[in-house]
């Protein structure tokens, strides 16, 4: 039995964990039917808590979160460090959107607000020769709800996948660490209340409703599949 850890960066508002539960019960319903023999748990890695040492699990996955990779708050920093330890010992690791931003940082890249702004619902993005071995086919439709994002590249990341308003939107490092910047855990119903939510604060009302309407599961079930072949390789 594959033992991996969710290290959950943030939870759902308590009007919006009814929709799908917490970052971590989404990651679990996400991946579970692909990776069967696998057991989940988690650590609120937001609290301050993380695994004693990177050897009490196979495998990691990083949460989103509404706070940012480059804040400076000290839970943060820890899960940082600890990311680079899962690394350098060849533990799997996996993340989305926060997770994505933070594995990055870890590794040496930089992160920051996108200059064009939000970037909500389903959105396309297109492979590399990479990323087309890592997903199985060249364009992705994916769920999306960010407005940081990856502005410099870790020395050793691989380009998977990107557009022209996020161009680094998933990365490889090696055989042993996969981040997305999109949301293929989240329901449809989750990032429609998400975008509803702020569709009168920072993001653009015409930007919301497009989003809420063109709302759409995506090709889940693809990127689950990349998140299998990774830890597939502990």
């Amino acid at each position: 039995m594959m033992k991996i850890c969710i290290l959950e960066a943030d939870t759902p508002s308590d009007d919006l964990v009814g929709i799908a539960g917490t970052y971590g019960d989404m990651f679990e319903t996400w991946l579970s039917p692909v990776l069967p023999h696998a057991r989940f748990s988690c650590i609120a890695a937001y609290k301050g808590d993380l695994p004693a040492s990177v050897d009490d699990y196979d495998g990691y996955l990083i949460t989103g979160s509404l706070n940012s990779a480059y804040d400076d708050i000290a839970w943060i920093h820890s899960l940082r460090d600890f990311v680079r330890q899962v690394i350098s010992c060849g533990v799997p690791v996996g993340g989305a959107c926060f997770g994505h931003q933070l594995i990055a940082e870890a590794m040496g890249g930089t992160v920051a607000l996108c200059k064009s702004g939000w970037s909500v619902g389903k959105t396309e993005y297109r492979a590399t020769s990479v990323g087309s071995t890592w997903f199985g086919q060249d364009i992705l439709q994916v769920l999306a709800f960010h407005r940081d994002q990856v502005v410099e590249l870790p020395p050793t990341a691989t380009p998977l996948a990107g557009n022209d308003h996020c161009p680094w939107a998933a990365l490889a490092y090696g055989d042993k660490a996969l981040s997305i910047q999109f949301h293929p855990e989240f329901a449809p119903e989750y990032v429609s209340a998400l975008i509803l939510k702020d569709s009168e604060g920072s993001i653009p009302a015409e930007l919301a409703i497009s989003a809420v309407k063109n709302i759409g599961l995506g090709d889940t079930d693809v990127v689950a599949r990349a998140f299998a072949k990774l830890f597939a390789v502990q």
